[in-house]
């Protein structure tokens, strides 16, 4: 859950990065090219300062949350500010028609508000904001003409069709999050991070179809670590799993991009690589070194021992891991930490 936190939250700082100074050179442009002045151009610099702060905020190490909490009183301020110039300002004085060009910031603002909150009270903030926002209008609407009134009722309808939009793609993100943190963790292997045995078996059927059917070489290499019944015996199973953890790291410090790693089960791992036998075993073999060279802490040194088999046709996918893991007990029966291949085999050393 952690961790899923933490990927919303960096998704949110790379999101804030791109769009803040956009939003900033979109509201200098219109700075530029408008006729504002006194009051109006003071809040709409206040506004585009402030925003650049924030801007900058994120490449800090201050949390997010923070920043997040300034943009939201920033915005809020902004809009009652410009709503209390707008109507008392721009339509009661000046006899203007709408409250201006600001209202365009509004769907942001909704938004902004999902981002920052949970579902339920994110909701009830856009209540507050649009209770807040409606106040300063009560007592202006009896000297309102009729275009005015409609104006700030087409505001005022907008808010609450924002605050809606805002809420559903907001459920729509959460239950699309939950069905891919479902699916990770259906694939993934809980005490490593890895693949599980249900993922590998998907990748060991497609591997073995675009083998029979384009002839595309794939190796399998099946290992599993040598006396790790010991490990657990003699310093405890939280040690023996300590392990697993430093060896899966181990072994994805070694590995290529395309290359599939995965927990069997227990003590045993698969990887799948797309080549052929000789590249495999040279795998093979750089694995079976970077994990008798890795101190694995109270375990110390720790081997593993290997067996590679490639795609053939007519391979099922357990027809293909069976000559893995026959010849991965080959080198366990030839003195362990080894490699077998069907025409390579590599020693202790």
């Amino acid at each position: 859950m952690d961790t899923e936190q933490q990927r919303f939250s960096d998704m949110k700082r790379r999101v804030y990065k791109i769009v803040l100074p956009v939003l900033v050179g979109l509201l200098g442009l219109s700075l530029f090219l408008s006729e504002n002045e006194g009051l109006l151009l003071m809040i709409n610099l206040i506004l585009l300062v402030g925003m650049l702060f924030a801007w900058l905020l994120l490449s800090t190490k201050l949390s997010l949350r923070v920043i997040e909490w300034f943009l939201l009183a920033l915005a809020g301020a902004y809009l009652l500010t410009m709503v209390i110039q707008g109507i008392y300002t721009q339509m009661l004085e000046y006899g203007d028609s709408s409250l201006g060009d600001f209202i365009i910031w509004m769907p942001l603002i909704a938004l902004l508000m999902f981002l920052l909150f949970d579902r339920l009270p994110a909701l009830l903030a856009n209540l507050a904001l649009f209770v807040v926002l409606l106040i300063p209008s009560v007592p202006a609407f009896p000297h309102l003409h009729s275009e005015q009134v409609e104006s700030l009722i087409l505001f005022y309808t907008g808010i609450a069709v924002y605050t809606g939009l805002a809420y559903f793609l907001h459920q729509l993100y959460r239950r699309r999050a939950e069905q891919n943190a479902m699916l990770r963790f259906a694939y993934m292997d809980a005490l490593t991070g890895i693949a599980n045995r249900h993922r590998i078996d998907n990748w060991l059927r497609k591997k073995v179809e675009l083998g029979e059917q384009t002839g595309q070489l794939f190796s399998v290499l099946f290992f599993d670590l040598d006396h790790f019944k010991d490990i657990n015996d003699v310093y405890g199973h939280k040690t023996g799993d300590d392990v697993l953890r430093q060896l899966a790291k181990v072994v994805q410090g070694e590995l290529d991009h395309g290359d599939l790693f995965g927990r069997w089960g227990g003590e045993e791992f698969i990887i799948l690589t797309d080549t052929g036998e000789q590249e495999s075993f040279l795998l093979a073999e750089r694995l079976r070194k970077a994990v008798g060279e890795h101190d694995f802490g109270i375990a110390g040194r720790v081997t593993a021992s290997f067996g590679l088999s490639v795609n053939r046709p007519g391979d099922t996918a357990e027809s293909v891991v069976l000559r893995a893991d026959e010849r991965m007990y080959q080198s366990k029966q030839a003195g362990r930490n080894r490699v077998t291949g069907r025409t390579m085999v590599s020693g202790d050393d």
